[in-house]
């Protein structure tokens, strides 16, 4: 199951980690993500609350872990906790039950495939949602959202820039980083790498990179103009870079949305597109171009 950013397991009806032996309690115990890390507590629980072999004393808090079991009143209700990153937004539909949790800080509705709204987690840990027009605001814990005729029920943790990410080694990140564009002579091949120094990372070859590379080639050309102030160079509306791309603005947004999953798997965040009402634009000007 995804825990959201606060659950409390017991018996009770409306516990979200739902215990079933009667050694537990109807409200047993509380796991939450406390902003760095998940940490459980034990709600004064009839048959204690158990991390490992270790019992908590009643309100005690304990650090949690990939990997760490916790055994709720008796051995019957043990859990584990088998993935240690913060809670991220989770949609459920209000039809079926259906839920979709947001990935490396990514969430499409109604699906990948057909982009009529982004969810995506900013670099201040803020998650925000984006139409297809570009506009975006932030998004509240239980809204809901009609989407293609479907009603949406949204959880919303709060703000966390370690939200849904595991620490890397590597520092490298895109507001220090190069991004060099490798095409090829017929421009059907695009492949992009992250340069900081002598740390590259290698984001892969995908079809959206062209769409990239046409809003780098913009911005460059604004840059090289100097007419425009730096926050005001490479914007494109999206008519026209549908046009350029030959498709349509619907499939347009999925492109985009499929750019921003490249990168955030590659560990450099959702923000390599700035979007407005109608505009578009690559979110760094430290571009590079090579021709095979």
């Amino acid at each position: 199951m995804v825990l959201a950013a606060h659950a409390v397991a017991g018996r009770a009806p409306g516990s979200a980690v739902r215990l079933a032996e009667h050694a537990a309690s109807n409200d047993h115990a509380s796991v939450f993500w406390n902003g760095e890390r998940w940490q459980v507590r034990d709600l004064a629980s009839t048959n204690g609350t158990f991390v490992g072999t270790i019992r908590l004393d009643p309100g005690a808090n304990a650090d949690l872990e990939r990997g760490s079991v916790l055994q709720f009143g008796c051995e019957a209700e043990r859990w584990e906790l088998t993935d240690d990153r913060g809670p991220v937004v989770v949609a459920r539909a209000l039809a079926t039950g259906e839920e979709r949790q947001a990935v490396d800080g990514l969430l499409a509705l109604p699906d990948p495939e057909s982009v009529l709204v982004s969810i995506f987690m900013d670099a201040t840990g803020r998650w925000l949602l984006e139409g297809s027009d570009g506009s975006q605001r932030p998004v509240s814990d239980r809204e809901e959202l009609t989407v293609a005729g479907e009603r949406w029920e949204l959880t919303v943790p709060p703000a966390s820039p370690l939200a849904g990410t595991h620490k890397t080694a590597s520092s490298l990140s895109l507001a220090t980083s190069t991004l060099r564009f490798h095409v090829s002579r017929d421009e059907e091949h695009v492949r992009i790498e992250a340069v900081d120094g002598r740390d590259v990372r290698q984001i892969g070859q995908c079809a959206p990179f062209y769409a990239l590379l046409l809003l780098a080639r913009e911005r460059r050309r604004d840059a090289g103009r100097g007419e425009l102030p730096e926050d005001e160079q490479g914007w494109i509306h999206v008519v026209d870079l549908a046009r350029q791309l030959r498709v349509d603005e619907k499939y347009l947004n999925v492109l985009l949305f499929r750019a921003r999953q490249a990168f955030a798997s590659a560990g450099l965040g959702t923000g390599i597109v700035q979007r407005r009402r109608r505009e578009v634009r690559i979110a760094t000007g430290r571009v590079e171009e090579i021709k095979a």
